[in-house]
């Protein structure tokens, strides 16, 4: 799959999603970073230390809290809001090549990532997933180019952020602290609400049916092992006019041809209403995961200290549903079973 396919024509997110912070608000932001425990940010996984962010995160400008308070009631017609001129460390220290719990020593992005997204729910990880970190360092890996994975620098193609996953997030933070060296790297995002009236109705009913299964990301598979699927699932559930969506252009299959034509139907209606943009240093991209699929083209880095860094988090808006999941106090999910999920060679028909 070429570096840039499917995003090249996309335009730019709409100005009605985009915030930008002026250097007054992004000053008082880093106050509050300021004012915080360092705590050990790399092992992040109290009640304690979500607490005393949350008790900060009051303090933030007023227009920037209500912009979120509304996302989080409503989202909006590209399930996506970026905020632009947030505050990052002043010295930060070569990108990482390997070491995911890789962080700065003063933690102002990693404190300002937590405060903004806490205002939609609350923190989740995985412990199959990047050594199980709240916030999760994303960057490209020397050897994985290839992997259509955050590790990877190969164009990664629309998809519901860990859609295989009975605890997937409703929510996904991308902090941006490095852009990749030639800035085209650009992240997109494509919204169900914007595409479902390009879908015929009948097609739409196909999709609300438990006709596809999501390959699951191999950082859940033991080297060596075949891969494994969700069980079957509908794409869309939910409102008729707002649905939700769970999708992954890559890794999902159909049961049979028609839900092969349905599934086909709906990916070139979010291709067409795809919007995408670069994201640059203090910039935090937000992603509704129930309502948009998001992706990202292909760069070429360097590995010389200087490449793309994300740091990603994930939050849900009803915590209690994987508490069966987690250990008491805990944000981050137990391994998930090998018994949750079918094998490859098991049949789509």
């Amino acid at each position: 799959m070429e570096a840039n396919q499917h995003i090249d024509a996309s335009p730019m997110l709409g100005e009605e999603c985009v915030i930008n912070l002026n250097d007054d608000e992004k000053d008082s932001i880093r106050a509050i970073t300021d004012r915080l425990s360092l705590w050990d940010i790399a092992n992040l996984d109290t009640d304690d230390i979500f607490t005393q962010v949350q008790i900060a995160q009051k303090e933030i400008p007023h227009s920037l809290a209500s912009t979120l308070i509304d996302f989080r009631r409503n989202s909006n017609n590209y399930g996506t809001l970026l905020i632009r001129n947030l505050p990052v460390d002043h010295a930060l220290p070569p990108t990482p090549n390997g070491n995911q719990k890789a962080f700065s020593k003063t933690s102002v992005s990693e404190y300002a990532l937590l405060m903004l997204m806490m205002y939609l729910g609350e923190p989740i990880g995985y412990a199959d997933e990047k050594e199980g970190a709240i916030i999760q360092n994303t960057f490209p890996v020397a050897g994985q180019e290839e992997r259509l994975e955050n590790t990877g620098s190969v164009y990664l193609d629309f998809h519901t952020e860990s859609c295989f996953h009975p605890n997937k997030p409703d929510y996904v933070g991308l902090f941006c602290l490095r852009s990749d060296h030639d800035q085209i790297a650009r992240t997109a995002s494509a919204s169900i609400y914007r595409a479902i009236h390009k879908v015929p109705s009948k097609l739409i009913s196909i999709l609300r049916q438990p006709l596809y299964r999501a390959r699951v990301s191999t950082a859940y598979v033991k080297p060596g092992e075949p891969a494994l699927y969700s069980p079957f699932m509908p794409i869309l559930s939910g409102d008729t006019v707002e649905p939700d969506l769970c999708v992954n252009f890559f890794g999902m299959e159909a049961k049979n041809p028609i839900a092969q034509l349905a599934f086909d139907s709906l990916k070139a209606a979010l291709l067409q209403v795809a919007v995408d943009c670069v994201l640059l240093p203090g910039d935090l991209l937000i992603v509704d995961n129930r309502v948009a699929a998001h992706g990202r083209t292909g760069f070429h880095p360097r590995y010389d200290g200087n490449d793309r860094w994300l740091q990603r988090l994930f939050v849900v808006e009803d915590f209690r549903l994987s508490k069966p999941s987690r250990y008491r106090g805990k944000h981050v999910c137990l391994p998930l079973s090998v018994e949750f999920f079918t094998h490859s060679d098991e049949s789509t028909k």
